[in-house]
């Protein structure tokens, strides 16, 4: 991984890694309750090496109630894997 294994990303280096939207082909994970979104894009950033995203939008929940969410998408999936298990600052 990037900054953990002392290695250089060059999407890091170009300011192309964190991107504004979500493409269709990155995985994607929405997680509801999120209280502090930069713990968690630090812990990316330092953790994983593919592009990213990180946005806030809503969903309509099973009660019919809209609900904020957070997503996160990932270009690779193996990432997203990683990010679900190893990320302390999910809940």
């Amino acid at each position: 991984m990037a900054l953990s294994r002392s290695r250089v990303n060059p999407y890091n280096v170009l300011k192309l890694r964190k991107l504004t939207h979500i493409p269709s082909h990155f995985a994607k994970i929405s997680i509801s309750g999120i209280e502090n979104i930069n713990l968690i894009d630090t812990w990316i950033y330092h953790n994983l090496d593919s592009r990213y995203c990180i946005k806030f939008s809503y969903i309509v929940d099973d009660n019919k109630k809209l609900k904020e969410v957070c997503e996160i998408g990932v270009e690779d999936a193996k990432e997203l894997t990683m990010l679900s298990l190893g990320c302390p600052y999910l809940k």
